[in-house]
């Protein structure tokens, strides 16, 4: 028994060594798969600290996006594969060139309001610049209206920087036979005024200058037309001939242009009269000898001293 205890010693004693090896193996087994997994955490975190540096240092540089570009839509209308072209034929050379006419057409203010569509009651003087009022006056800044000037009895049509224009026109019996021409040729030359423009008629005899309401410039629009048209048919030829109360009431008005017709004498001191009301020369007078050289003589002395021109104006020179 105790041989067989003895004996059996060494077998437990292996038995014990062969367990306790067994343990030592299994945990050597276990502390390699946590290793594993820290190394593989440790990976994982290196890997994300590498692209945030990427991030931070690459994506400053990196070039703007493109904006998008407009995309254009097109609609065929009707069936293209039915429409026919044809080329245009070589031009032939010894073919004469076409005649273009080199003056555009003619717009009279009337023609112009025509198309423009507008009705009467828009027309009318509204305070803003260059709308009914006929627009700024640019000549303080040294320029002038394009085109040429205003025209009576065939004078002015050379004074281009004209804006504001005053008509001093005699209504003395001596007229009474020829006042219809008159008449029609201020019809003709208020009509040819453009809206930039502005107007005003001082009839005058012996007695007070005879004006229509109200008595200042107005604008060269339509409306002002038509309402002067109306109250010239109501003017006749009657009295004498005094011209100075007329030119003054002209002068007051602050024009860029006079014109002056008469047809018989006046005393001579009206010229020195003008002189006193447009002592620097800023008003041209255009003067009009009608059917009469008795005051001729006067007439272009006054013309002459105040930059404008002379004209006698004859059966002839009547349309």
């Amino acid at each position: 028994m105790a041989e067989s205890v003895l004996n059996n010693q060494p077998m437990d004693t292996a038995l014990g060594r062969t367990a306790v090896g067994n343990h030592q193996g299994s945990a050597s087994a276990i502390l390699t798969g946590r290793a594993v997994v820290l190394v593989f955490l440790v990976s994982i975190l290196l890997h994300l600290g590498g692209l945030v540096v990427m991030f931070f240092i690459v994506f400053p540089f990196a070039p703007p996006e493109k904006a998008d570009e407009p995309m254009v839509h097109v609609e065929l209308v009707g069936d293209p594969d039915a429409t026919s072209f044809s080329t245009s034929p070589s031009p032939n050379q010894s073919e004469q060139p076409l005649a273009v006419d080199p003056k555009p057409p003619h717009f009279t203010p009337e023609r112009f309001e025509s198309l423009s569509g507008l009705s009467e009651s828009t027309k009318t003087d509204l305070p803003i610049i260059g709308v009914g009022t006929g627009g700024g006056d640019f000549s303080q800044y040294g320029l002038t209206v394009g085109g040429a000037g205003p025209e009576f009895f065939g004078l002015g049509g050379t004074a281009r920087g004209a804006r504001k224009i005053v008509y001093v026109v005699d209504r003395s019996g001596s007229m009474l036979d020829t006042f219809q021409h008159v008449r029609a040729e201020m019809r003709r030359s208020i009509s040819a005024l453009r809206r930039s423009q502005k107007f005003h008629v001082i009839f005058f005899n012996a007695g007070q200058p005879l004006e229509k309401s109200p008595r200042r410039l107005v604008s060269a629009i339509r409306a002002q037309k038509q309402k002067f048209f109306r109250f010239l048919q109501s003017v006749y030829p009657e009295g004498s001939t005094d011209p100075a109360p007329a030119m003054r009431r002209a002068f007051a008005t602050e024009p860029d242009l006079i014109y002056f017709l008469t047809d018989g004498e006046f005393p001579k001191t009206l010229i020195s009269k003008i002189d006193r009301w447009n002592k620097d020369k800023s008003v041209m007078i255009f003067t009009v000898a009608y059917f009469d050289r008795s005051g001729a003589a006067l007439l272009e002395e006054i013309a002459r001293r105040n930059n404008g021109q002379f004209k006698f104006v004859s059966e002839n020179d009547l349309p």
